[in-house]
């Protein structure tokens, strides 16, 4: 977990303002696919005539940088839509490492999403979580989306995690992702189970009782 920033990450959003904080937790149950950034700032995805989710990133990008699309993708394994079913939220972290930039974006986990990012060095992840509870930060985690090494549309790998569940973290890249000049980009995630991920705390409020990890170039 410790590569992909989980926990610093999540330690950045209790720092954003509670009332935009709650603001967009409210708006998640809505069905208005919010997005929001460190500095409380809130957008809303577009779809488009194909269904397709436009995660905006109007917040954090210069009129001088360089962007690139990346397109991204989930493979929900059968004990992970069980999970789904039921009063859950899929929310999709974007974390710029070299800035600490983060944007926080609902996703429907049957549609595909465009981001249009920056170059730079960034974690993706995804969560789903308990959409009853009282606040973002109080909510149970159920499942993580990390990167994917492989096709995600492979037969193969459905079929793989189909006979060896367990080992379904051997598809997992968790490597920051470098977006530069040569896309687009392809993001594919794959949900887990967060009780079959090692050390993965369950709830929130057990990420954010841990010690902040300190920045790193290296991480």
């Amino acid at each position: 977990m410790e590569d992909i920033a989980v926990g610093e990450c999540i330690h950045l959003l209790s720092r954003i303002e509670d009332k935009a904080l709650d603001r967009f937790w409210k708006d998640t149950s809505a069905g208005k696919y919010p997005i929001i950034d460190l500095e409380g700032n809130m957008g809303y995805s577009l779809s488009d005539q194909d269904g397709l989710l436009f995660v905006r990133n109007d917040f954090t990008a210069s009129t001088y940088e360089e962007c690139e699309f990346v397109f991204g993708n989930l493979f929900l394994p059968d004990t992970v839509q069980e999970l789904l079913s039921g009063d859950k939220v899929l929310l999709l972290i974007v974390y710029r490492k070299t800035t600490r930039d983060l944007l926080l974006s609902e996703l429907d986990a049957e549609t595909g999403y465009m981001l249009d990012l920056p170059h730079g060095l960034y974690s993706f992840f995804a969560l789903v979580l308990d959409a009853g509870a009282r606040d973002l930060l109080d909510s149970r985690i159920y499942a993580v989306g990390l990167p994917c090494k492989a096709n995600l549309n492979s037969p193969e790998l459905e079929k793989f995690y189909i006979e060896h569940p367990a080992d379904i973290l051997e598809f997992v890249d968790p490597a920051p992702i470098n977006i530069k000049c040569g896309g687009p980009f392809y993001l594919n995630l794959i949900l887990i189970d967060a009780e079959k991920i090692p050390d993965c705390p369950m709830l929130f409020s057990e990420f954010l009782q841990e010690e902040e990890p300190s920045p790193s170039p290296l991480k």
